[in-house]
């Protein structure tokens, strides 16, 4: 396939998602951090194709943060659902060089880390207001957040944030002999070790950025150990064919599909996109006839109108990012 065969493709499938639950803006039974994940699929879009008519709903999509969520986004109790949408807007600003994006992302970043950081267990930020754990998947889209600050702005102090995020990570919920990402760390010290497609994902974009803005070759060591673990221990270099549980899990792979995409690029690891690419082809042929992809790649999509928009945005995004 060619990559004009597949940015058609890619289109058609963001085309076919949004035709089920898109509307001024808004996604249909999409939450805030659904949403914001959601949104990620749009900015991949556009870094794939370069397409400028996606910055009109990169317009609608703020347009509909404003009149849900404002421009203060402290109620929320998830450090980790603004750490996501922060990044999405600051993405759209570097896309953009639309200033409100930025001011938006800013403001809620720097008040969320500043209530989500402590020296309790060694520093890290807490996923919760509750301050019971300290999670990868808050600590690591909190190092990804920094980064995208420290290029829109030009703060080397995000640098400092993102590295300290990341060192934690590192230090507490990362096996760097096999690769794999923990989930969390309680406040009495006890430690869950499930994995999952997001924090390995997530884990590998903060580890590029730090490389990317250091040269230090820990931090490519770490991606490389990752995205070794979670094509060959957690899938076998075969289909991504689970995730089917559960509220927030089908949605995942959709995060994941992002950074192996950018850890092909970056660290020259052709055989990452192929993997992703195989899984895409997969995704696309099981299709129902709205163009709607369970997050099961490896099964026939269902015709039912009552698939969740998260679960079944996680496809699109492998779709999106196999453009390479």
């Amino acid at each position: 396939m060619t990559r004009e065969e597949r940015i058609a493709r890619a289109k058609t499938a963001v085309a076919d998602h949004k035709a089920a639950y898109y509307k001024n803006g808004e996604y249909r039974g999409a939450d805030f951090w659904d949403f914001a994940e959601i949104f990620e699929i749009i900015d991949d879009l556009y870094e794939v194709t370069g397409d400028k008519a996606l910055f009109e709903q990169f317009e609608e999509m703020y347009g509909f943060i404003q009149r849900s969520y404002t421009d203060d986004w402290e109620k929320n109790p998830f450090n980790d659902d603004i750490m996501w949408l922060v990044i999405a807007l600051t993405r759209a600003y570097l896309f953009t060089g639309e200033r409100k994006y930025l001011d938006t992302a800013k403001f809620n970043f720097d008040k969320t880390y500043a209530r989500a950081w402590s020296d309790d267990l060694g520093g890290g930020l807490f996923w919760r207001i509750e301050n019971e754990t300290k999670n990868t998947c808050v600590n690591c889209p909190g190092a990804v957040a920094a980064s995208y600050l420290a290029e829109a702005t030009g703060d080397g102090g995000y640098w400092d944030k993102a590295a300290a995020c990341h060192a934690w990570t590192v230090d507490h919920l990362f096996e760097p002999e096999t690769g794999k990402v923990y989930d969390a760390m309680r406040v009495d010290g006890r430690v869950s070790k499930w994995s999952s497609t997001y924090n390995q994902g997530t884990f590998i974009g903060s580890s590029l950025a730090l490389w990317r803005h250091t040269g230090e070759g820990k931090y490519l060591r770490y991606a490389r150990a990752a995205m070794k673990y979670t094509m060959e221990d957690m899938y076998d270099l075969g289909v991504m064919d689970n995730e089917e549980p559960g509220n927030d899990l089908p949605g995942f792979k959709g995060i994941l599909a992002r950074y192996v995409r950018r850890f092909a690029e970056e660290a020259g690891e052709p055989e990452a996109l192929a993997w992703l690419r195989m899984n895409a082809d997969i995704a696309y042929r099981n299709r129902n006839e709205k163009g709607i992809m369970w997050t099961q790649l490896g099964h026939r999509t269902e015709e039912k109108d009552d698939y969740d928009v998260f679960a079944v945005s996680a496809a699109v995004s492998v779709v999106v990012n196999a453009v390479g």
